[in-house]
């Protein structure tokens, strides 16, 4: 009995191994899609069957790279950079194309195949696959919509305008929380120009809990603030930040600065895609208004101040890495200072493992609306107003492996659901 059960076990091993074995073409294209930028990989999956897609970018012979930058009108510019490994090894191509704000998830992704299928032509070309490949074009009196390219063609002068309104709600006996965010948003993008406003309210109300122990505060902030940037060459901006607010949690009545700015990119604007180290300084006066006495004694004061910050971010097939430091102080005194720190690394190690992290801190010692007084215990079990911090940070970290079949070009949407539902926890 016991040589029986063996026998059958190795069968079924047998069996599992070989249904395991894929059966893919030897001259496939092994395509590997890094989406760095959002793209449905299930649609990729469905409508471009011609190669095949693998987990593992050094198992590949097609590398894809593809990233997205945000557009004046408030759509999207996606990048897909197509890079030969292996016998393509030097071929490349590069292709991009706009998703406007107005668009759709499904329009979206149907550029995205059009696009990749035409990056993944000169690789084709060089298969034998290449002799049964058809070509066809479409009629020419089909309708398009064009994209105006100069602000005479375009009856809204390149300005693009938001309204939003959104509401939250929350609670059970012992806790609730409500609260209703709106901003009005008018912006202009042009290859030498960019400026954007906006107006914003936020009204936050709570309630700890209940009868005599009943304990509410209400949270309310009211700004605005505009960006205003020029292009001067193909690295060197120049512009400026105004900024104004009243936060019940920040101690402000008013808060009003003017910051103008100069930046500078170690390389061109037009790579910022895949590269960006940019060095801003900023430099300028701010008034404040404070609801109650601060720490020092202030109802209100008028302070100038300055900061010099250095951005970088990469994206490359290796993953991707992106940081901040920036340096501020105020010039009544310079040890009322900020010195901070920002990052988040995405690094492909090799094969299938991958490690994360990101992370932030702040030494700071420029916070001059502290409220005066005794911290009580509501003060700090709630965080309904700000309160004296010599630092601050948070830190994540991860790592995933994978490994398993090499393929996975199959499409199996059974039981993802409908992705709209609600989900209740008891």
């Amino acid at each position: 009995m016991k040589t029986i059960c063996c026998f059958l076990l190795l069968l079924c091993t047998a069996f599992s191994l070989q249904a395991q074995v894929p059966a893919t073409k030897v001259d496939n294209l092994r395509v590997f899609l890094d989406c760095q930028a959002y793209c449905d990989q299930d649609y990729i999956k469905r409508e471009i069957t011609f190669v095949d897609y693998v987990n593992d970018r050094f198992e590949s012979n097609v590398y894809v790279l593809i990233t997205s930058q945000s557009t004046g009108s408030g759509g999207r510019e996606y990048k897909l950079q197509f890079q030969g490994q292996g016998k393509f090894e030097g071929l490349t191509d590069t292709r991009s194309y706009i998703r406007q704000a107005t668009a759709t998830d499904d329009e979206d992704r149907k550029q995205a195949v059009e696009n990749i299928k035409l990056g993944l032509l000169p690789f084709i070309l060089k298969t034998d696959k290449a002799k049964d490949l058809e070509i066809s074009f479409k009629n020419a009196g089909d309708e398009s919509k064009d994209i105006a390219t100069n602000p005479e063609e375009d009856p809204w002068n390149f300005w693009v305008f938001n309204l939003s309104l959104r509401g939250y709600f929350s609670g059970d006996r012992n806790y609730s929380s409500n609260s209703l965010n709106s901003e009005i948003n008018a912006s202009r993008v042009t290859d030498k120009f960019k400026t954007n406003f906006s107006v914003y309210t936020n009204k936050n109300n709570n309630r700890f809990g209940e009868g005599d122990e009943e304990f509410t505060y209400t949270n309310e902030r009211y700004g605005f603030r505009n960006t205003t940037v020029w292009s001067i060459n193909q690295k060197l901006s120049a512009g400026g930040y105004i900024n104004g607010q009243r936060s019940d949690y920040s101690n402000h009545d008013l808060d009003v600065s003017v910051m103008p700015a100069i930046e500078y990119n170690f390389f061109p604007y037009s790579e910022s895609n895949n590269h960006y180290l940019g060095l801003m300084y900023k430099v300028g006066p701010r008034y404040f208004n404070y609801k109650e006495e601060t720490i020092f004694s202030e109802m209100e004061e008028f302070r100038f101040q300055q900061s010099l910050s250095l951005d970088l971010s990469y994206n490359q097939k290796w993953g991707q890495i992106s940081g901040s430091t920036s340096y501020s102080h105020y010039f009544h005194d310079f040890s009322k200072k900020r010195l901070s720190f920002s990052g988040y690394a995405d690094i492909r190690l090799f094969k299938g493992l991958s490690f994360n992290v990101g992370g932030y801190y702040a030494i700071q010692r420029d916070q001059l609306n502290i409220i005066k007084g005794t911290v009580s215990d509501q003060d700090l079990l709630t965080r309904r107003r700000q309160l004296d911090s010599n630092y601050d940070f948070f830190f994540n970290f991860g790592v995933r492996y994978r490994f398993g079949s090499l393929f996975n070009n199959v499409v199996n949407p059974r039981f993802n659901g409908g992705g709209g539902g609600m989900v209740f926890y008891y």
